[in-house]
């Protein structure tokens, strides 16, 4: 066989071998995926705020259409817990809360037509997060004393058995995939207080970076 001939032969199953690859994406998707959530707080009664990063992950399912558009849910073990800060005269008090979840996104998914194995995707759509574990608290600091904790009763903000037991958020994000990985970044805005009874406006606001690989 020439030089030649070799030459055109690859030059033909290149493409053919693109095409293959591309052709890997799955109608029906299931995967695993993991990473870090960096959970905070906004809302009315937020004026300082920390921020507390954990652990996420969890399974995927997605359904990918023909052309660019598909459907992606999540069972995600998430926390959005946080701490929230305000002054009472010389001493802050800071207001704690602990809220880990078992949270399913239901997003439309757009996958960008780059005819090339790596496809940028973004994805939205309401989220639903239900609390396993719910804890809050709140305690002085004082601040002149280089942030000691002082040993007074201090009212929640938000009492324990208030806090609800579903949290709707909305959830956008964008991200890559190739082959059978993917790596994205969301961002989940909770859309209604914390508080049962209203009478606090503390809402959750998260911030995901996680990888995955598909089955």
């Amino acid at each position: 066989m020439t030089s030649t001939v070799r030459l055109s032969l690859t030059a033909l199953l290149i493409p053919l071998l693109c095409a293959e690859i591309r052709a890997e994406r799955k109608p029906v998707a299931l995967g695993l995926v993991g990473g870090i959530t960096a959970a905070s707080f906004w809302g009315d009664d937020v004026e300082k705020f920390d921020t507390e990063i954990w652990p996420t992950t969890g399974f995927t399912l997605a359904f990918h259409l023909p052309v660019f558009l598909g459907f992606e849910t999540d069972l995600l073990y998430v926390s959005k817990s946080g701490a929230t800060n305000t002054r009472d005269g010389d001493k802050m008090k800071v207001n704690t809360v602990k809220y880990h979840a078992l949270e399913i996104p239901f997003m439309i998914k757009v996958t960008a037509p780059t005819e090339s194995e790596v496809m940028p995707i973004f994805f939205g759509g309401p989220s639903l997060a239900y609390a396993i574990s719910r804890k809050s608290y709140s305690e002085f600091i004082e601040i002149a004393n280089g942030g000691t904790v002082i040993p007074e009763a201090a009212t929640p903000l938000i009492k324990t058995e208030d806090l609800v037991d579903i949290d709707w958020s909305l959830c956008i994000g964008a991200g890559v995939e190739w082959g059978l990985g993917s790596f994205q970044i969301r961002t989940n805005v909770g859309r209604s207080s914390l508080d049962k009874t209203k009478a606090r406006d503390l809402k959750t606001v998260t911030l995901a970076v996680m990888a995955g690989f598909i089955f």
